[in-house]
């Protein structure tokens, strides 16, 4: 549990201050209850004595009000905290997964499940650092202050009250082992689940096309029917457990009763005190039994930490992830890079393998792709062509072998900064839901409408123009509102906007008829003649366009 505890602890360093003052807060809430069962005691002894109780009542009035302000400012805190906690780890999740090294891994996480890791684990875990550590803290000093104050009427009731405590903690490690791993298991069914209704609306034409649908539905009803078994599971095992130490406890009451009754008769005490007797009890029992039920939220969110801490130790791309805004400092070799006339980039022996899949995909691969060239890459599907360009982007690394960057002055350009130079344009549909201007506006934040415009006509793109909204159209998921080709040219456009001396190009005309791909080619060709092309394609049309032809 130590490593637990200091991942706990690491959390609460956005919140630290509304932690601070809730648990103040709690523990004058505390003192305030503990004053009411004394001011109780006060008042029935008082009352049995005298006429005049205005004065009691007030104490006992403002006391209560004064506990009900602060449980009401402590919850407002709380939620402040929450939010504020969840989004802090959201982002820093956020930005680790958009800095790691792809095809680094044997097992890549599902989109669906991470999605599931960043809003069901993240809400699991903020709920322990938020909610549940503070009033640890709080219900301890509740705790130990109505011990004490049981102490001071009756020794032996007090002590009597807490032998079941070791008892309650030996039970303990047995709980946390048997939750943990019923938690576990249930989070991975629920992700399974999240998985299957993503790609299944990602894909709803696909399975519409082959009437598909029975089969997904059933699909999803088999996983529903094990994550309710897994529930109803954890249900059970917690429901026998509460009721064994719920029954305990309530035993503890009832003796306490006993015994105040029996020390009443015998005019051992006086009502007052009964009465403050069972408030005591009460104070005492409950925060052992809120402890015992904060035990398996934390251990439900132990396995969450496991699923989180799996993206957190995710290995990441050696340029990192730049600062929000923040613009790099040039060194020596990029200053003069930017003022070379061409910028090439080359393979020394580079073999390549993916993790998951042993099959040598490059072997021993060696090419310049000297600054200022094109070249067309050709051959059959799965001889490597895409997997050449991750390596030349940096979205993957080599298994051996050297990729460098350099200007026509001879510098080599630092690994962590090649990818500032160059442009990669994947294949297919690469929209995000949005407006067009927003997807331009990923590649170049600082981009004016001017720039949008040319990078649309670059990419043979103007029929943006003649939508009704024109560049602030809403183009909806993977622009479901436009055709495949439509989509690809705009992926075109931004990728063109975002500029660099290398443009990497996998398959970018596969949707396009003949005649829009020469328009979309030559007019790339005419804005880039000094830049670095390098295009994947399986059309001879495009690959006569280039200066070299690469056969894989």
């Amino acid at each position: 549990m130590k490593e637990y505890t200091a991942w706990f602890i690491r959390q609460l360093h956005v919140i630290r201050v509304n932690v601070a003052v809730r648990i103040v807060a709690g523990i004058v809430q505390v003192a305030l209850g503990l004053l009411l069962v004394w001011l109780c005691r006060r008042f029935i002894d008082y009352a049995v004595w005298q006429d005049n109780i205005v004065e009691e009542v007030s104490l006992l009035v403002g006391a209560l009000l004064a506990s009900v302000g602060i449980r009401q400012a402590t919850f407002y805190l709380q939620s402040s905290a929450e939010i504020v906690q969840q989004n802090a780890i959201r982002q820093r999740l956020f930005d680790q997964l958009l800095s790691r090294q792809l095809y680094s891994t044997t097992e890549r996480l599902h989109s669906g499940d991470i999605s599931q890791r960043l809003e069901r684990d993240i809400s699991t875990v903020s709920a322990i650092t938020t909610d549940v550590l503070p009033r640890m803290v709080v219900t301890g000093v509740q705790l130990l202050g109505a011990f004490m104050l049981m102490l001071s009427m009756d020794a032996w009731l007090a002590w009597s009250l807490l032998l079941l405590t070791p008892f309650v903690a030996l039970s303990a490690k047995y709980l946390a082992h048997r939750l943990r791993h019923m938690t576990l298991a249930i989070r991975k069914e629920e992700s399974s689940i999240q998985m299957l209704i993503q790609e299944s609306m990602e894909n709803e034409t696909a399975i519409k096309s082959v009437q598909g649908e029975g089969v997904v539905s059933r699909r999803i009803h088999d996983l529903h029917i094990e994550l309710h078994h897994l529930v109803m599971r954890r249900t059970r095992f917690t429901v026998i457990t509460r009721f064994l130490l719920a029954s305990t406890f309530g035993l503890g009451y009832l003796g306490a009763f006993v015994y105040g009754g029996l020390q009443l008769k015998d005019g051992l005490i006086t009502f007052g005190v009964m009465t403050a007797f069972l408030q005591l009890v009460s104070q005492i029992q409950s925060p052992v039994v809120s402890l015992l039920n904060m035990i398996p939220q934390i251990i439900h969110a132990t396995a969450s930490i496991d699923r989180i801490k799996e993206i957190e130790n995710m290995e990441v791309e050696e340029a990192g992830m730049k600062a929000y805004g923040q613009k790099p400092q040039s060194t020596k070799a990029e200053a003069a890079s930017e003022q070379a006339s061409g910028i090439g980039i080359r393979l020394d022996h580079v073999s390549y393998h993916y993790p998951d899949y042993q099959k040598i995909i490059l072997q021993d691969f060696s090419h310049d792709f000297r600054p200022g060239t094109s070249t067309a890459i050709v051959g059959e599907t799965g001889r490597g062509k895409t997997t050449l360009l991750r390596l030349l982007s940096g979205l993957a690394m080599p298994t051996s072998g050297i990729v460098s960057m350099y200007d026509t002055l001879g510098h080599i350009i630092p690994h962590a900064d090649m990818r500032t130079h160059m442009t990669y344009i994947p294949q297919g549909n690469t929209m995000l839901s949005g407006t067009i201007r927003s997807n331009m506006l990923l590649a170049r934040p600082s981009a004016d409408e001017a720039d949008i415009k040319r990078a649309l006509h670059i990419a043979a793109a103007d029929f943006v123009l003649d939508l009704p909204n024109g560049i602030d159209t809403e183009i909806g998921e993977h622009a479901v509102k436009l055709s495949e080709g439509q989509a690809q040219r705009l992926a075109i456009a931004r990728g063109v906007l975002h500029g660099g001396s290398i443009l990497l190009l996998d398959e970018i005309s596969s949707s396009l008829d003949p005649a829009t791909e020469k328009t979309l080619l030559t007019r790339l060709f005419e804005a880039s003649p000094d830049k670095t092309i390098i295009l994947v394609t399986h059309r001879m049309e495009a690959a006569d366009q280039c200066d070299e032809r690469l056969d894989m």
